[in-house]
């Protein structure tokens, strides 16, 4: 797994320019206009350079072209741009060296503080850290309280340095011990990192400092729905909302504490008494309505969200999920119907998926396939999500041919692309063309040789299509390391045991998959592991129980047609 990047908006454009000449700095001033040329070639050349390799996606070399340019220049817009790419190419040491060229040269850029503060902190740079928290909190635009709360923003993304984070925050709230916003900051820090007792310890500094706080009571409410001390919780908050004109946003944000906590039960308790406030109060008659589905109270929820479908804030919302419980039941026109009415917010692409899969579900696969291609145009950053649900939807139409055409096109466009590479290599498997799946496996593995998925999908196929059981077992081996607890990887592993002979350990190992997990192909492994150790009763139960549910399962129907006489 990669270590996560600052989320970053760094400037791109740069003050010189690349063909023009206008290189100044006043460094530059003092030299002789010979000095100034030479220099500014120099400098022309390495931006050149780096602009080629980041258009040819190296951003490594990229980045070590623009630093080399600074060697002429003295250009925060090439820091900044040298830090990005550094950041890209995912070389901290690189990164954080750009990123002090580039405050030295803007000394006000909050962006390279923020880069600084998170890679200092992670090479254990602790008074770096801290000079560049300090800097933040005390030049902020929003003020030194903001600044904590941005310090705090930013120490909370640092889930691998976690206790670093907080003992940075520490040392910056004992610089000012007296401000309430500091103590709040890192009240916050610590219930990111459940470090619950600071957090609760802050949160209550915070309100002694400042009684009238509105943010202190709430941090304070959800460090103890966190500690499950409900009737405490309760307590601030009915305290916070007497006689307050925000009652109902504060109780809403109180049962999202709740709701996180799995406190479903008071969480109702706090919206029903926010449509007694509102009886038509958009966001609580969509929470109730996502618990309602939570709990399958399918009718419930339908009753809610076609309330909201006529509302102004939650009609998409309301569509989508109207659309869902019609797929659920199966009525395909009128999911189809719902899904088309999904024109923004965060499911309209889920939404349009789903809209190609209704429609080849109704036999309308060209109806469906010319949906994703135009979703493919309008979103060509995320084409090769399209190019993988056109593919699902061929094979699952038993078009396989064109299929593996549409992976193809999309790894033409896409190349290495590991998803449309792993999907492409389940179709060759289909069609008989095991060579081709393992070669597609195989490259996936040269990107990323701990993908738990390809191992066992190329050691199950290897299991399944040769005796290649040794390889293959190291294979499943790498990936149950990985993933220890995925119901297919110990499928895999159990399935493998069975073809070296060995029923007593495959039978231990398809119960638990078969337990977690009990699709057909796992029955139908575990149904026949069984049978091998005589336990003829047990795997006609299993068998039945998924024939019932699956009928046509090939690999399930197979087995059961070629053991029981």
């Amino acid at each position: 797994m990669h270590a996560s990047r600052p989320s970053l908006h760094l400037p791109l454009g740069f003050a010189l320019s690349v063909l023009g000449g206008c290189l100044t700095s006043p460094a530059l001033l003092a030299d002789t206009p010979v000095k100034m040329a030479n220099r500014e070639a120099q400098a022309q050349y390495h931006i050149l350079a780096g602009e080629l390799a980041a258009g040819r996606n190296q951003p490594m070399v990229a980045a070590e072209e623009f630093l080399n340019a600074l060697e002429y220049v003295a250009d925060a817009a090439l820091a900044a741009r040298a830090t990005m790419l550094a950041l890209s190419a995912e070389n901290a040491p690189l990164a954080l060296s750009t990123a002090r060229k580039w405050i030295k040269l803007d000394s006000t850029s909050l962006e390279a503080r923020e880069v600084i503060i998170r890679l200092a902190l992670r090479a254990g740079y602790s008074d770096e850290a801290f000079d560049q928290g300090q800097a933040i909190v005390k030049d902020h635009p929003g003020g030194p309280n903001d600044g904590f709360r941005h310090v705090s923003a930013l120490l909370s993304q640092e889930t691998e340095n976690g206790a670093a984070a907080l003992t940075l925050m520490e040392r910056l709230v004992a610089s000012a011990p007296k401000r309430a916003g500091a103590w709040h900051a890192q009240g916050l820090l610590a219930l990111r990192f459940n470090d619950i007792e600071r957090a609760e310890r802050s949160a209550r500094e915070a309100l002694r400092l400042d009684p009238k706080s509105k943010e202190a009571p709430l941090l304070l409410t959800g460090v103890l729905v966190r500690k499950g001390d409900i009737a405490a919780a309760d307590q601030i908050l009915e305290a916070q909302v007497r006689n307050s004109p925000t009652e109902a946003d504060v109780r809403i944000g109180y049962a999202r504490l709740l709701i996180e906590a799995m406190h479903t039960i008071q969480a109702r308790s706090q919206l029903n008494k926010v449509l007694k406030l509102e009886a038509d109060n958009s966001d609580a008659l969509f929470m109730l309505g996502l618990l309602d589905l939570n709990e399958d109270k399918v009718g419930d929820a339908e009753k809610r969200f076609q309330v909201l479908a006529m509302s102004k804030e939650r009609s998409v919302d309301a569509h989508y999920y109207l659309g869902r419980i019609a797929e659920q039941r199966g009525e395909l026109d009128k999911a189809l119907d719902e899904y088309s009415q999904v024109s923004s917010g965060q499911q309209v692409l889920d939404a349009a998926v789903r809209r190609a899969e209704m429609l080849a579900r109704l036999g309308r696969l060209a109806d469906a396939r010319a949906t994703l291609e135009q979703l493919r145009r309008q979103y060509p950053q995320i084409a090769t999500r399209f190019y993988l649900a056109e593919g699902q939807l061929l094979n699952t139409a038993n078009e396989l041919d064109e299929a593996l055409r549409t992976y193809s096109s999309g790894l033409a466009e896409f190349p290495g692309d590991g998803d449309l590479l792993y999907a492409r290599s389940l179709a060759h498997e289909r069609l008989k063309n095991i060579a081709a799946a393992e070669a597609d496996l195989r490259a996936v593995l040269a990107l990323e040789p701990a993908d738990a998925r390809a191992l066992n999908a190329l050691g199950f196929m290897l299991t399944v299509h040769s005796e290649r059981l040794d390889e293959a077992e190291t294979l499943i081996g790498k990936a149950l390391a990985i993933t220890p607890d995925e119901p297919s990887v110990i499928d895999s592993m159990g399935w493998l045991r069975f073809r070296q002979g060995r029923p007593n350990e495959a039978v231990s190992l398809l119960s638990k998959a078969y337990d977690a997990f009990p699709d057909p192909e796992v029955a139908a492994h575990f149904g026949e592991a069984l049978w091998a150790t005589g336990d003829h009763v047990r795997a006609e139960a299993v068998w039945k129980r998924a024939l019932e549910a699956t009928p046509e399962h090939p690999v399930l129907r197979e087995t059961v047609k070629r053991l029981l006489p």
